[in-house]
């Protein structure tokens, strides 16, 4: 394993934990787990987007895509959790168009983050166990 695939694997463990940690500590509403989470997340991504397969197997490379995919999801997740904050600020201004309010009150809702956790988390389960009989099956290393 070169110095490159190890920091590429501690970007995505490093980020993992924090993801973690930030989603249960959110739960408990401390102010300051978005930020955990997003350092987190933005972590992941990095590991995510940096691993690339360049072998020719195609359902590895769509199982790569969904990782990716699923790395989206958690980045978005993150700006869901810092919506909460805006919601009270978008409810107290009645100055806006109705359509307009409405349409952001309905996507900055509480905790609406976790569709977009679940659904990302779902992508990088998926996709890391079948990454990983896959490679066995191939003989690939990735």
């Amino acid at each position: 394993m070169n110095k490159e695939n190890r920091l590429i694997e501690s970007f995505t463990t490093v980020g993992g934990v924090l993801l973690l940690f930030g989603a249960a500590v959110m739960i408990t509403g401390w102010e300051y787990a978005p930020y955990l989470y997003l350092a987190g997340s933005f972590l992941f991504a990095v590991g995510q987007f940096a691993d690339r397969y360049d072998g020719t197997d195609r359902i590895i490379r769509r199982l790569r895509a969904q990782q990716v995919t699923g790395a989206c999801f958690l980045l978005i997740t993150a700006a869901l959790m810092f919506a909460d904050g805006l919601h009270e600020r978008i409810l107290a201004d009645l100055s806006m168009g109705a359509d307009l309010r409405t349409f952001l009150l309905a996507l900055t809702r509480r905790n609406n983050w976790i569709v977009t956790l679940c659904i990302g988390a779902v992508f990088e389960l998926y996709s890391s166990f079948r990454l990983d009989s896959r490679s066995k099956e191939s003989g690939d290393n990735k």
